[in-house]
């Protein structure tokens, strides 16, 4: 179906099929660097159904802000702070 654009957004019409699969158009996954196989982040937002880049956060809070890896976990620094300040036996 063609684009419309609303609110400077471009929308189009797609539809479901009939195993519930939508395709997400060639120029998106462009635009989004999307590649076969990337994970997709899946929310509902009131009548929305949002799909974004899944992007890893922190382990223990979500956070996506610079996350650093320790373990092959991504840590935050908010989070990684309070590790720092951890006692032995508390």
């Amino acid at each position: 179906m063609a684009p419309r654009s609303e609110e400077g957004r471009e929308k189009l019409i797609k539809k479901i099929d009939n195993l519930g699969r939508v395709v997400v158009p060639k120029g998106y996954r462009m635009m989004l660097g999307l590649q076969p196989g990337d994970p997709l982040d899946v929310e509902v937002d009131g009548g929305r159904l949002l799909l974004s880049p899944h992007r890893d956060g922190c382990t223990f809070c979500g956070a996506v802000e610079a996350t650093q890896l320790f373990l092959e976990k991504s840590i935050c620094p908010d989070c990684l702070q309070q590790l720092r300040e951890l006692q032995p036996g508390v």
